[in-house]
């Protein structure tokens, strides 16, 4: 039986893009689409961030040590067809810069692009780089040589996407590749992600698929998601102290069930979230940031 994991990685059978029993027919065995990821709140439960201010500011004030994760596409800045050409407002680096250096706070980016990109973008110093979903804390992670090796065939295999199906763009992130979806037809992203699950069992072993918003981002199976790496992270951190995790992607999603006791916040209109607050949008992100930044002033 297909599941998603309390980490929100899609999973498959019995591990990671596992081998699948063939199907009656004799067809390729097929990555079957797995059950949605359980959310608790609807839109009309979930509070916008500001009408609730009184609670947050509460909590912020009696916290000694606040840790604040953020999301980066969708959240400090807007979706662009072409993500190397998102970029951060100055006034938001400028708020961020102030958060950084305050001595209650510890600041940190939670992203699915890897941290050369991210520190290109940011350039905010003392800023902790979480990417790959939480995966790449160094700047060298390091793989097995057979996670290497099927890396390249799966290169090889997804090259010929963007013109068999258009609107798909394959993007080569190094130690993974993302498919992105967001300018293809519906049907053409049925076709892909089908196409995605016939892949080969010896290509498709040694990943996983995490599914956001507008891409699969076919990953090796060490990285397991923001939800796993916000526990990782703040394991052994000292206690009390204030999670604060801003993200608009179904990525996030465990990432707030990790971080449940603290302030949760999902970006865009969603119908369903664990967040326990919402924005609208980058711009209100910022607003929330400056904000935040005069409650601890």
């Amino acid at each position: 039986m297909n599941a998603r994991s309390n980490s929100g990685v899609l999973q498959v059978a019995d591990a990671p893009l596992a081998r699948q029993r063939s199907a009656p027919s004799g067809k390729p065995p097929l990555w079957r689409r797995p059950a949605p990821f359980a959310m608790t709140q609807t839109r009309n439960a979930t509070p916008h961030l500001f009408d609730s201010w009184e609670y947050v500011s509460k909590r912020v004030r009696a916290a000694i040590d606040i840790r604040i994760f953020l999301d980066f596409d969708g959240t400090l800045v807007r979706y662009h067809d072409r993500p190397e050409e998102v970029k951060l407002s100055s006034k938001c680096r400028r708020i961020l810069e102030k958060l950084s250096r305050h001595r209650r706070v510890r600041l940190a980016i939670v992203s699915g692009r890897r941290n050369a990109a991210l520190r290109k973008y940011i350039q905010v110093p003392h800023m902790k780089l979480l990417g790959l979903f939480g995966w790449e804390k160094t700047r060298r992670p390091a793989l097995p040589r057979k996670t290497r090796v099927a890396l390249r065939r799966l290169r090889s295999v997804l090259a010929p996407l963007p013109a068999l199906f258009p609107g798909i763009r394959v993007e080569d992130k190094g130690i993974c590749v993302a498919v992105h979806f967001r300018g293809a037809s519906p049907e053409a992203q049925r076709r892909v992600q089908t196409w995605i699950r016939g892949l080969p069992t010896r290509i498709r072993r040694p990943f996983r698929v995490i599914q956001s918003n507008h891409a699969w981002e076919i990953v090796p199976r060490q990285v397991e998601g923001k939800g796993v790496a916000m526990r990782e992270f703040t394991r052994g951190v000292r206690t009390p102290y204030l999670p604060i995790y801003v993200g608009d992607d179904l990525t996030d999603e465990p990432a707030f069930l990790a971080l449940r006791r603290g302030i949760t916040v999902r970006v865009a209109p969603v119908s369903r979230t664990n967040a326990r607050f919402r924005l609208r949008n980058p711009e209100e992100v910022c607003a929330f940031l400056e904000r935040l930044e005069e409650e601890l002033s």
